[in-house]
């Protein structure tokens, strides 16, 4: 009886497998087959980084990787002095170096000179514009050719105290509409009543849309309570000051690789040079008294209104939102400003950072698709993961304040991608200190474009002299007449 009722019950069991075999595609919670994995089982990938930053966002990329399409990415995260001469010798010499990496876009042309890296093919069509923004593109790219894809970003921003400007805005307004209280008396005496409408200031009507109109900021509004500057930035780091001169000092074109287009030797950014050399005079930074830690801090406490501050900041704020200590009480937004004034433009320096495939790579295919899993699929968690921003737009971004920062990248530029240009960040962040110390802005950019062209000519060149621009701004006149008081 037991024997028969088993056999019954057996046959009931191969009835529903066989059932289930060749129906289970319809229903994805009773499937028996495995999904096909996309390459072979035994493919691994060897890739390496330098930021301590990036660990929980690398391994965990990799391990959804492994788990979706059975490639195993072993990540190795290694020393950035000497990078590419330690792949190179790993590769060559000793058989192990990475299949693919991680590396800033000045690096490329050096990369690509080695050997070290080769136009991607791109087979998922998504370097372009409609998933990166050009300054990305631009990144990547060399020689007519994309090498690699672009996972992430480093800008300066123009940051501001909302709240502390909804305080200004609102004051302002107050000013305006008690300048209306009286009316006109006629001649026979009597008072005139005219109706004007009080104009209600948003802190989208008095925000500074360019340079110098943070300097006509400061000489139209009163600080609120408790601010005690309107405005700082770290003035010994070229990233937050770039923005100053940036639109007009040319090294390399667009894409940073053309030996043909130097031009740092002109009348506009001589004169941006110059109102760089103005904020000093109306803000009174030295150079010893601005720390970014410092100036940052100043700023989580309401006593600064506007300062520079990296990407890294949204991060920052949000999460000292959340403390107990040293907490960040204020509304706060970002401002991309793209003009000096209303003629000359304005661009702060970037840093993109870019998944290279290993040129002397064996697995370029399956290394060229985790890439783009890196750098397109994977994107949305780099910022909850680590705080940093990704070049690949998003769908949606958990701040508000983060599509502004990727305005602001969009209107960036890069560091040069000539290799005997390597250290133009330092060259160009002296020229800075220089000019806020008060050198000619004249002979500090002809002597900066003299020594880029030797390094890449082999020979010094001589720009021809030109004469030093004056600067004519509203804010220049104002100043004048209140000294002259």
């Amino acid at each position: 009886m037991h024997i028969a009722r088993r056999r019954v019950l057996s046959i009931v069991v191969l009835i529903a497998m066989t059932l289930l075999t060749i129906f289970g595609d319809l229903y994805p919670g009773f499937k028996l087959v495995e999904v096909e994995k996309k390459y072979d089982e035994d493919d691994t990938l060897t890739f390496w980084y330098t930021d301590e930053y990036l660990d929980e966002y690398i391994r965990n990329a990799a391990f959804i990787y492994e788990e979706q399409y059975g490639v195993k990415v072993v990540p190795t995260r290694v020393s950035g002095l000497e990078f590419l001469e330690a792949i190179q010798t790993a590769t060559i010499d000793n058989d192990y170096g990475p299949d693919l990496y991680i590396i800033g876009s000045e690096s490329l042309e050096k990369a690509y000179l080695s050997g070290l890296c080769e136009e991607v093919t791109d087979p998922d069509r998504v370097l372009n514009s409609t998933y990166f923004p050009e300054v990305s593109l631009d990144a990547i790219s060399y020689s007519d050719s994309k090498l690699g894809y672009p996972l992430m970003f480093e800008c300066s921003v123009f940051l501001y105290n909302r709240t502390l400007l909804e305080q200004v805005a609102a004051s302002q307004s107050s000013r305006t509409e008690a300048s209306y209280g009286g009316g006109e008396v006629s001649e026979g005496g009597e008072t005139q009543s005219e109706e004007t409408p009080v104009e209600n200031l948003t802190v989208d009507d008095i925000i500074p849309t360019s340079i110098v109109g943070i300097i006509e900021f400061a000489l139209n509004h009163d600080m609120p309570e408790g601010v005690e500057s309107f405005f700082k930035w770290c003035v010994t780091d070229v990233l937050y000051e770039y923005w100053f001169a940036g639109a007009y000092m040319n090294v390399g074109g667009t894409k940073g690789e053309d030996r043909d287009q130097i031009d740092i030797y002109n009348e506009n950014s001589m004169y941006c040079l110059k109102v760089f050399q103005d904020f000093k005079q109306f803000f009174s930074m030295e150079l010893d008294d601005c720390s970014y830690e410092d100036i940052l801090q100043e700023f989580v406490e309401g006593k600064t209104l506007f300062m520079v501050a990296d990407t890294d900041v949204i991060s920052y704020l949000e999460t000292a939102k959340r403390l107990e200590e040293n907490k960040f009480e204020y509304e706060y937004g970002i401002s991309s400003i793209g003009m000096l004034n209303d003629t000359l433009k304005s661009k702060g320096l970037s840093t993109t950072k870019l998944v290279a495939i290993n040129g002397l790579s064996s697995n370029k295919k399956t290394a060229e698709d985790f890439a783009r899993f890196l750098t397109v699929d994977y994107s949305e968690n780099l910022f909850a993961r680590c705080g940093k921003f990704p070049c690949k737009y998003q769908e949606n971004y958990e701040y508000p304040q983060m599509e502004d920062v990727m305005r602001t990248y969009e209107n960036s530029v890069s560091l040069p991608k000539i290799v005997e240009t390597s250290n133009y960040w330092v060259l160009s962040e002296m020229v800075y200190t220089k000019a806020w110390d008060g050198n000619d802005v004249n002979k500090l950019l002809r002597e900066l474009s003299g020594q880029v062209k030797k390094q890449i000519y082999g020979v010094y060149v001589e720009d021809e002299y030109i004469e030093t621009p004056v600067v004519d701004e509203d804010y220049v006149a104002t100043e004048y007449s209140s000294n002259s008081d």
